[in-house]
Formats: structure tokens, sequence, C-alpha cells
């Protein structure tokens, strides 16, 4: 089975990152969520072509999830850019997708929001779908690829991403490179426990930041608070920062900002531990709930700063993204996904170049006749 290519093997991030618009190409993005699958043909500039965005149905199961995911593949390569063949111009498809994966090969060992993908090859069921090149990684892994070449964080080498969405993900950069660990599944800081004595999950855990900074955690306090008073209507964390945004004048302002604030702070405990270990020049949020940012960056800012002597001491930049522009089509996945192909093609360049220039430099065997 041919191995799934990381996005580390060669030359660092940050030393092609520069290079990538010179590219002047265009590939594929994919971003897969447990809520909606969204992707796009990107150029190597960062513009994004017409990009779609559907509901995933994780309810239907992963064979029906993947087929959407090919079957919105197949959309973009019938509607490409104007001047594009699709067949000749597409260098490849990269894709974003949630939980632990098994980056050599290409497997999801575990994602707690997709049940039925354990040790799914959802790489190989891909590459043999598709007849083009095929790169896939975790979401938060390709967000922080997307925002080190076009995002907030191009002019940093160590960075945390972290992706609020359903679930929070997270991605580790070090030395100008995503790092992998031993098996590719570092950077699950969703899974950092903030309340020792807390609310079990799904992976054993008790206390996890996502039970009280992600969308499903958000959607279980907001059940308690419309259970408590059935006059606020609220039915998701979008709604909510919708109360939110009316301020003191609505009547139920305190317990919604309480809500946030509990956000806040369970997202402070996590990043203050994540940077007194990593020690890292900034943290770049992405995903969904970074629509509701005003609400819980206050207060989450706050407690890392104090709870970690290394931010106060190394002047952290805690960062929202900037390919987002609007919260309905989240770029940074998209953007992240479709950059793991203009990587690989710029690393095979130099591979072909290196070669190129060993063939003709290489001493001629002197023939001597006798």
């Amino acid at each position: 089975m041919p191995e799934n290519k990381s996005p580390n093997a060669g030359r660092s991030i940050s030393f092609l990152a520069p290079h990538v618009s010179k590219l002047n190409a265009w590939a594929i993005g994919v971003d897969l969520g447990s809520e909606s699958l969204r992707g796009a043909w990107v150029h190597s500039s960062g513009q994004l072509h017409d990009p779609i965005k559907w509901e995933t149905r994780v309810e239907d199961g992963k064979e029906k999830v993947l087929g959407r995911m090919l079957q919105l593949v197949e959309e973009l390569m019938k509607n490409p850019p104007e001047g594009v063949d699709p067949e000749k111009d597409c260098l490849g498809a990269g894709f974003g997708v949630p939980g632990i994966l098994h980056l050599k090969k290409g497997i999801v060992v575990q994602s707690p929001h997709f049940p039925d993908w354990k040790r799914f090859a959802v790489h190989e069921k891909l590459r043999k779908k598709l007849n083009i090149p095929v790169f896939v990684d975790n979401d938060a892994n390709v967000a922080a690829i997307g925002e080190k070449i076009f995002g907030a964080c191009k002019s940093y080498d160590h960075f945390i991403s972290v992706v609020l969405g359903r679930g929070i993900s997270g991605a580790i950069f070090v030395n100008g490179d995503i790092y992998q660990g031993s098996l590719g599944m570092a950077g699950e800081v969703g899974h950092i426990t903030v309340d020792p004595q807390g609310l079990p999950e799904a992976t054993g855990n008790r206390g996890s930041v996502e039970l009280y900074a992600s969308g499903y955690g958000l959607q279980r306090m907001i059940k308690e608070l419309t259970d408590a008073n059935p006059d606020i209507q609220a039915d998701s964390p979008e709604d909510l920062f919708e109360l939110y945004k009316r301020g003191n004048k609505y009547e139920h302002f305190d317990k919604i900002e309480k809500i946030f604030n509990e956000m806040g702070d369970a997202l402070g405990v996590m990043l203050a531990n994540v940077v007194n270990t990593l020690d890292p020049q900034a943290i770049c949020f992405a995903g969904s709930l970074t629509g509701a940012w005003k609400a819980f960056s206050r207060k989450m800012i706050q407690i890392t700063m104090e709870r970690s002597f290394v931010a106060r001491h190394n002047k952290l930049r805690i960062l929202c993204t900037s390919l987002s522009k609007n919260s309905n089509f989240l770029e940074a996945g998209v953007v992240g996904s479709a950059s793991m192909v203009f990587i690989d093609q710029l690393r095979r360049s130099q591979e072909e170049l290196k070669a190129s220039s060993k063939t003709s430099s290489s001493p001629k065997l002197k023939v001597v006749s006798s």
C-alpha cells in the first residue's frame, strides 16, 4: 500500500512557504468536519474559486461520508476556474480529516465524532478512486499549514494551531515544521484535562477541555441553561453568541456571559499547560467557534497569562485566524489541505533539481587506449 506522504518529508514548510505563490498552480482542498464538508479549488496565491459547503451527515456511516467527499471533488473537477484544464492543471487534492491519524499509513485510528472511523484507511480509499495525487492529514495540521503559508502565522516558526469546532483539535509547529510525534498523533490538545474530577468523555478521559469549550460542550451547557430558563431561545452556540451581543440590556446576559467565561477559563488552563511545555511564539485559533471570539477570548487570555509564566516572559501572541472571511465558510482548513499539494510539488522539484545537479557534476570515465 503506498504511504501517505507527510508534509514534513524534506525541506521545512517554513523554508518552502515563500515559494508557494511562485508556483502559479491550482490544487483542490477539502476539509471534513463533523457537521460540514467544505472544498474548493485553491490557487498557490491562496485564492479560492467557488467554494462548496455540504452537510457531512456522520450518521450515514463512513462509506457514505467518504462517498460525499469523492462527490465533492468530482463536482469541483466539473467546474474548474476559467482557463484551467482539470485533467492537466490540477496538481492533486489534499484532505483534512478530524481525529487521530497514523500519518504514514493514512489511517484514522480514532475520531470521537466519527464513531465508526476506527482504523479507517481513508487515504487508500481516496487514492483508489481519484486519478490525481492524494494527501491526507489531521484537520488541525492542515489549518496550521494554511496559517503558516497564507495566514496569521507567516512570521512564526514555533506556534500552536487550535481548531474550535464540534470538538477541539490542535497542531504543533516547531522549527518551521509540523511536529507529528512517533506515529503522527501529536497535538491532540482537546483531550488535555482541565478538571480531573470532571465529566467523562468517549476516549476514557475525564474533564477534558473539549467538554467545556467545544461545540458539543457548549451544546450541553445550552441545554442546561434553557431547561432552567425556558424563556431563553437558544439552540446552538451561534444562537448563544447572538444573545451575548445584546449586552447588559438583555435580562439573561449574566447567564450567557457565565457560559462563555467558563469556556474561556477552560481554554486558558489548557493553553497555560501547552505554553509552559512548548514555549511557542504564538497560538492561532481557527474553526467555527471563532465566530464567538469576542465572547470568550478575553477570559481565555487572562487565565493563560495568570497561569503561564512562560507566556508572560516570551510575549506570547494569541491570534484568531486571518483566513476565514466569514463564519459560513472556514478557509483555513481548505487552504491548508491544498497547501500540502503545493509543498509536495516544491519538494519534488527540489529533489529533481538536486538529482540533475549530481548527474551533471559526476566525473566522466576517461577511456585510455593501449
